[in-house]
């Protein structure tokens, strides 16, 4: 069975890390599409500077409207298991 991320999300691979996060490829049980979704390090997950910084990025991005720049369409907080 794949791992699954807030209950909606099954993790399919690792995409990239970065310096904040690590980004997946995952099914969108709800919708039925593959998605990427970015996961901030647990390691910064209660720095409020870091989670600050990286909600801040998650809202500059979905105000991108360009064919070669990926779509936000969702933002969230969760636990993972």
């Amino acid at each position: 069975m794949a791992e699954r991320f807030d209950n909606r999300y099954e993790i399919i691979r690792r995409l990239g890390s970065g310096g904040m996060a690590d980004v997946f490829l995952a099914r969108d049980t709800h919708l039925g599409r593959d998605v990427a979704i970015k996961i901030l390090y647990k390691r910064y997950a209660r720095d409020e500077e870091f989670v600050t910084r990286f909600r801040r990025e998650a809202e500059a991005a979905a105000g991108l409207n360009h064919p070669h720049i990926v779509s936000i369409y969702d933002r969230g907080e969760a636990e993972s298991s």
